[in-house]
């Protein structure tokens, strides 16, 4: 069914605000900003075929004379992908805070909160433990890709309706959950306006936590249903927090509440399993994730197989330009993108639109439609690009194809030796890593793990390999208990978020 109805006032600034952020980051290529890995089919299809679908997305969920989002699985996947780039901006907000002088911000802007749980280290117990099921689920990921390769029927995927592993985020699924970020009651009104002006330095510091406060504080519809077996009422202007929270677990519920269980419906359990949920070596060596694994496949390649037919690289920043007409509230362009934002600019500006405001989205949407093919030139130029760039390479590094590793989901397996410690002063022993990926060689009595050459390998046989070698010998061909070793720790990874 997809989104369930458009979005207004602070939850459309802030939807508008990650749509245009997404421009910047979307020139990169591939990389965890752009592409989160939790969203499989929107991250392995070509940036442009991205940024067409997030204009797309942007248009249905803001314009309101527009229809909403096709429902489509490329069309949901882009809106999920949306939403876990938000997530990813407010934690590099929340990480770069470190660099602030706390001093200057004043005692009153510091709110901090513990962790819902402390991270702490590894036993040597649990460290060998942990690179057994490693090396086990590496080992047999490698072996279900070849026999992927070679055509091996897995069968059709399908997922019970009643199955919860792809369901509607189980961080809610229980009341207790919820305690997190409801018990307490709401920030009052006498401790937010309590807080003393923000100069414009912290109003930019703490721009998206800002944002999506606002977004949240408008929410106000009281019942949600659960799986049609009980309902609870939590608007999210309730929260027990506001923008100051530094507890980024609180965020992530809230906002996926909002933006996700409120507002979205994926369709059936298929649907929704095939939206959500990031592929990676556990998901090979889990025999139950094999069909997905390849339905999945089958989408991306008949995806890009159909925009690659129409794919314009004349036309290479129309989408570009489409996401700034309608989401920025900011006045610049690329070297070659000029023309086009003077323009498009002075127009709004005629029609009695500032867009250095947010807003009147559907009007500045039937501006750019207006105008836009009257102000074609640079369109073959990225947004962002600068003065004297090769047009031959941006559209090589722009062509329709697939992003990411060769294998859907599947890096390349790293050397299990602590690698040269002498590059990396002060590293652990214990945990470190070699990260070489060429030319490795398997051990010769286990076969599990692999090694760059000999000095790793009497390295890693020092530090605890000795200790296990025979059982990854012995363990490594038992199919079923390592699909379910794997199964268990690709739960384990989704709850912790």
């Amino acid at each position: 069914m997809g989104p369930l109805r458009k979005l207004t006032g602070a939850q459309a600034h802030l939807f508008a605000a990650v749509c245009h952020h997404y421009i910047g980051e979307a020139a990169d290529g591939f990389c965890g900003f752009a592409s989160p890995d939790k969203v499989p089919i929107f991250s392995h299809l070509s940036r442009a075929q991205r940024l067409k679908l997030v204009a797309d997305v942007a248009v249905g969920m803001l314009c309101e004379d527009e229809p909403l989002p096709p429902d489509t699985i490329q069309h949901n996947s882009a809106y999920r992908a949306i939403i876990e780039f938000l997530f990813t901006v407010l934690s590099l907000e929340n990480d770069t805070l470190n660099d602030i002088d706390y001093d200057d911000v004043g005692e009153d802007l510091l709110n901090f909160d513990e962790e819902v749980w402390a991270r702490r280290k590894r036993t040597d117990e649990e460290l060998e433990e942990f690179r057994v099921k490693e090396a086990l689920i590496e080992h047999r990921a490698e072996k279900n890709l070849k026999k992927l390769k070679k055509g091996k029927d897995v069968g059709e995927f399908n997922v019970d309706a009643k199955d919860s592993t792809y369901g509607t985020t189980d961080l809610i699924t229980a009341k207790n959950k919820l305690k997190l970020i409801f018990d307490g009651g709401p920030v009052s009104k006498r401790e937010r306006d309590s807080i003393r002006p923000l100069t414009d330095n912290e109003k930019y510091a703490f721009r998206w936590r800002r944002l999506c406060d606002a977004a949240l504080q408008e929410d106000t519809l009281d019942t949600l249903h659960f799986h049609d077996a009980w309902s609870i009422s939590f608007p999210l202007c309730n929260v027990n927090f506001d923008w100051r929270c530094q507890t980024i677990n609180k965020w992530y519920m809230a906002l996926n509440l909002l933006f996700d269980t409120k507002l979205m419906d994926y369709g059936s359990a298929t649907d929704r399993a095939l939206v959500n949920g990031k592929v990676d070596y556990k998901s090979y060596a889990d025999s139950s994730q094999l069909p997905r694994v390849m339905a999945l496949e089958r989408h991306i390649n008949l995806l890009m197989k159909v925009y690659a037919s129409s794919w314009d690289p004349k036309l290479l920043a129309i989408d570009e330009r489409r996401i700034y007409a309608v989401c920025s509230n900011e006045l610049y362009a690329g070297y070659y993108h000029k023309e086009w934002v003077l323009g498009f600019y002075q127009e709004c500006m005629t029609r009695g639109i500032n867009i250095e405001e947010t807003g009147n989205y559907q009007a500045r949407l039937d501006i750019f439609r207006d105008t836009k093919d009257d102000l074609m030139d640079g369109c073959e130029y990225e947004f962002n690009s600068s003065e004297n760039e090769i047009l031959e390479r941006i559209r090589e590094n722009w062509r329709p194809k697939q992003e990411g590793p060769e294998q859907l989901g599947f890096q390349q397996r790293m050397c299990s030796g602590p690698g040269n410690l002498t590059l990396f002063p002060g590293s652990d022993p214990k945990t470190s890593s070699c990260w070489k990926t060429k030319n490795l060689q398997s051990c010769s009595r286990c076969k599990a793990v692999l090694y760059c050459g000999r000095e790793c390998q009497v390295a890693d046989w020092k530090r605890g390999h000795k200790n296990v070698c025979a059982r990854l010998a012995k363990e490594r061909k038992d199919k079923e208990k390592i699909s379910q070793m794997a199964k268990d720790v690709r739960l384990a990874d989704r709850a912790r978020g």
